[in-house]
């Protein structure tokens, strides 16, 4: 009996001991998340790791002690795709089926990214020339001929490409805008070649993330075009995937509407997926700021969320995995929603509005900005927000209109949800190694939360808000053709873009832009803010140099750019 006495008291006092480990106040809760989350043991996090799923175990223990009951959603992402020795090019004798000349895989083919995982075809095929059409240009490389259930042979480039590399031609000479032309027409598969010997043959890496088609894609890697014989292609790519997760809990207070609370969990890892803008030796990307800090400041909203002042909706707190990746966690979470969101008639129609938090943690303590992204896509937030009350010596608010952005907000505006972004600004640190949680400011985090808790309060007695599309330029994750190499400043609110860093060999620096420049045109495109900039990215070519006007100090420059 005296046994039985002192276990029961050795678990009282081991409860009371962990109890008291609890940190009791904001900032420090925010800590012991984020040291967590942005330790060594982690690994930055990488989407489909065991640290990602490290990771998502932590969230689900902090949502069990704030009283919620946790739920992971597991998606599939795809690592790697690599092309095996089940792939198969030969030409069969004519009048014959059975192949009589084999390439070779790698020396004499390969698939493209384009290629389906798993095709194969054997049909007649066509010399479609350089594949080149424009309607402008009036250039139509195929006429009249029905080249449906064909192979497409088509050369790479454009004729002159050699002594003209800037004709109008160009544009169209790609090799995804050659293969949505052969699709368009029907072709079962499409080979290209080289135009002449010295020809740049294009990469044999297969992309991972690249939306395949439902036929062989290669490239042959020879001038010649091939007799006149049945082809055969087979595509066999092994594909090695991944699970990802998503973690969420949802605090039900009956009400018709949900408000989403939500920050990803995942970061870059060691820069498996060459993610990072650091130059040097392999190190862990432990992401404090991007994205431990959205993450700490989820999980301090599921705990405070509570009580009679929030009860008018009812809040779902999400974690979502990769995002570094392309959103991947938030756009199969709205493909693939919990049933308590869908409507009878509409998916996601329970949702009220999103809050999402991305990089959080590095509040300035100089410029002291806060920027809500997104606060266009209703009304209603741009009332509240000029209700919000703020000690301006500690924390300034500004705001953006567009509900398009590079994060996870971005995939419910999409669907026709309002969103607000909370972001605390773009560093040096970004994507680097040294994005460590000794540079938080918890402080700056606080004053942060204290204005999202005030941003739904004042919400609160609206009912479900209306939703605005947005003025957008595409923030996401787009593939530019080129990069400048420069980020925004997201708390500037002048005329032009503010530069608040330059990455290191890129074109901005080569060519002498620095931080604190405004970006006032981008060769003819007027830049009046970041989503003029992005627009005018978009229309830039790798080939063909262009200018930049900045304005530095109160001196007007002409900067000459060149991304070769």
């Amino acid at each position: 009996m005296k046994r039985l006495g002192l276990l029961i008291l050795l678990a009282v006092c081991s409860q009371f001991l962990s109890a008291q480990t609890e940190p009791t106040d904001c900032p420090s809760r925010l800590k012991k998340d984020i040291s967590y989350l942005a330790s060594d043991e982690l690994k930055g996090r990488q989407t489909g790791s065991p640290e990602e799923a490290l990771s998502a175990n932590y969230i689900a223990q902090e949502f069990t002690k704030a009283k919620l009951v946790p739920q992971t959603q597991v998606f599939q992402i795809v690592q790697l795709r690599m092309a095996t020795s089940k792939c198969m090019l030969g030409i069969s004798a004519p009048g014959m089926d059975t192949v009589v000349k084999k390439f070779t895989l790698f020396s004499d083919y390969y698939p493209l990214s384009q290629s389906s995982n798993a095709a194969s075809v054997k049909a007649d095929w066509y010399d479609c020339g350089y594949g080149l059409m424009s309607e402008k240009l009036q250039r139509d490389d195929y006429g009249n001929t029905d080249i449906k259930g064909k192979i497409a042979v088509i050369r790479l480039g454009y004729p002159g490409m050699e002594e003209n590399p800037h004709a109008p031609i160009a544009e169209v000479s790609d090799i995804p805008t050659k293969i949505a032309e052969a699709t368009k027409r029907g072709a079962a598969g499409i080979i290209f070649i080289k135009p002449y010997d010295k020809f740049t043959a294009p990469s044999g890496n297969l992309k991972r993330n690249e939306k395949t088609l439902e036929i062989p894609v290669f490239y042959c890697n020879q001038t010649w075009t091939f007799p006149q014989a049945p082809i055969t292609m087979v595509s066999q790519v092994k594909v090695f995937t991944a699970d990802a997760h998503n973690v969420y809990a949802f605090r039900n207070n009956h009400k018709k509407n949900t408000i989403v609370v939500c920050a990803h969990h995942d970061h870059i890892g060691i820069n498996e997926y060459e993610n990072s803008r650091y130059t040097g030796p392999a190190e862990i990307h432990n992401g404090a700021d991007d994205n431990a800090s959205g993450v700490a400041a989820m999980l301090e909203m599921a705990r405070t969320l509570k009580g009679k002042k929030y009860k008018k909706n009812n809040y779902l707190f999400v974690a979502f995995s990769g995002e570094e990746l392309g959103l991947l966690g938030s756009k199969h979470f709205v493909q693939n929603p919990p049933e308590f969101l869908n409507l009878s008639t509409q998916k996601l129609g329970k949702i009220n509005y999103v809050i999402n938090i991305d990089m959080l943690g590095r509040i300035d303590t100089t410029k002291k900005v806060l920027t809500l992204n997104g606060v266009g896509t209703s009304p209603e937030f741009e009332k509240a927000i000029s209700l919000i009350v703020t000690d301006t010596n500690q924390l300034k608010i500004t705001t953006t209109k567009s509900g398009l952005g590079p994060s996870d907000h971005a995939s419910f505006y999409l669907e026709n949800i309002p969103v607000v972004h909370f972001f605390s600004g773009q560093h040096e640190d970004y994507h680097k190694p040294s994005d460590d949680e000794a540079l938080i400011n918890y402080v700056g985090m606080a004053n942060s939360l204290n204005v999202l808790e005030q941003l739904i309060v004042l919400n609160n007695k609206k009912g479900k808000l209306p939703f605005t599309k947005t003025q957008d330029a595409q923030m996401g994750r787009t593939k530019f053709k080129i990069t400048l190499g420069v980020m925004p400043d997201y708390s500037y609110s002048g005329k032009g873009m503010r530069i608040d860093g330059v990455s290191e060999g890129k074109p901005a620096q080569k060519g002498g832009l620095q931080k604190g420049d405004i970006i006032q045109k981008l060769g003819d495109f007027d830049v009046n803010g970041v989503e003029d900039y992005m627009v005018g990215l978009g229309k830039l070519s790798a080939d063909k140099p262009t200018s930049v006007v900045v304005l530095r100090g109160t001196e007007t420059l002409t900067i000459p750019i060149s991304f070769q």
